[in-house]
Order: C-alpha cells, then structure tokens, then sequence
C-alpha cells in the first residue's frame, strides 16, 4: 500500500487530470460563446454579467466541499463554471464598448480609444499583480514555502485559494457590475440619442 502511494505521488495522474479538466472547461467555453450570443440581446448586457458572476461564485465555493478524490464532481463543476461564466465574457468586452459610448453621450466628446487603452493596461496590471497576489496571499496566511509546494499548509492554501478565494472574487465582480448604470434601459436610450446627434450633426 504504501508503495503504490509513492508510485502514485511520483506519477503524472493528477497533470493528465488537470489537463482533461482544462479541455473540458476550454471546449465548453468556446461552445456557449457562440450559442449564447442572443442573450445580451434579451436580458441586457449588465443582467447577463450579473447572473454569471454569481453563478460562477456559487460553482467556485462549491469546489471547497468535494473531497480531494471526488475526481468526477470536480470534472462537473469545471464544465458547468464554464457554462455559467462563458457568456459574460463576450458581453464583457461589449460592455466596454458601452462605456466608450457612455462618455459621448455624457460629454459630447468619443473616448474610444483611451477608454480601451484603458481596459487593456488595466487587465494586464491585474494579471501581473494577481501572480503576485496569490503568492503573498499563502505566504500570509498559510506559511507557503516555494521550496515544498507539497507540504500540507501549501496544500490547504490551494484549497482555499482555487475555490472559496475565487468566488469571492466573482462575489466583488457581481457588486462592481451590480453598481454600474449602464443597464438595458439606459444602454437603448443612449443608443438611440447617439444615433439621433449623429444624424443631426451629418445633415449640417
């Protein structure tokens, strides 16, 4: 018993899992993009994201209740996160172009390319810093030592962190977008005053 422990800690299983999990959760996402184009269109861009990110935070906290052999509802929870949260992305970067017209309609002024500039620098910030973030993170809190990733503090910190720390994350994410104006309402109204300066402004 003990050596088919070592034999199975010494093995590549848990990467080959970790891989079928990410071309499950990839192939998924890819696939409700594309089917789920008409929703922004029936509900509104923010109801969409809204109702991802709390359903994503929902899947992600859920992950903290499987047990760490619990192979199968790991696999479940990976496609059905992908399910809830692939359409907020599209509709995400839509919602950016929202925003470019909401600085028009405010100002009278297009700030397209500064408002994505925007966007961009700040994705990449929040790539660099979340990196960073994780790793102080378990150093904080749970003694973390990138000199033994296995020891069992590092392995309570994974835990922690690739389910209860994400959904909060979604959590912040719900109550950012849940705050933002640009509902459907005011998106078709803003849609329709643009339209109409723009008319004006080209029959002068």
């Amino acid at each position: 018993m003990h050596g088919t422990r070592d034999n199975l800690a010494s093995s590549n299983v848990a990467d080959v899992f970790n891989s079928i999990m990410n071309m499950a959760g990839f192939g998924t996402t890819v696939i409700v993009i594309i089917l789920s184009s008409g929703l922004a269109q029936r509900f509104g861009k923010k109801s969409v994201i809204l109702v991802g990110f709390i359903l994503a935070a929902l899947n992600a906290f859920a992950y903290f209740l499987l047990s760490p052999t619990n192979t199968t509802g790991m696999l479940l929870l990976a496609i059905n996160g992908s399910l809830v949260y692939a359409p907020t992305i599209a509709v995400a970067w839509a919602m950016y172009a929202d925003a470019a017209d909401y600085s028009e309609w405010q100002t009278g002024r297009r700030f397209t390319g500064m408002v994505f500039a925007t966007i961009c620098f700040a994705l990449k910030v929040g790539l660099a810093l979340g990196s960073a973030a994780f790793l102080w993170f378990m150093a904080g809190f749970f003694d973390y030592d990138t000199r033994f990733p296995e020891a069992a503090n590092a392995v309570k910190g994974y835990h922690f962190s690739s389910s209860i720390f994400v959904g909060l994350l979604f959590v912040g994410g719900a109550i950012a977008i849940a705050c933002c104006r640009l509902n459907k309402t005011t998106t078709l109204k803003m849609a329709e005053e643009l339209a109409e300066r723009r008319r004006l402004a080209s029959a002068r």
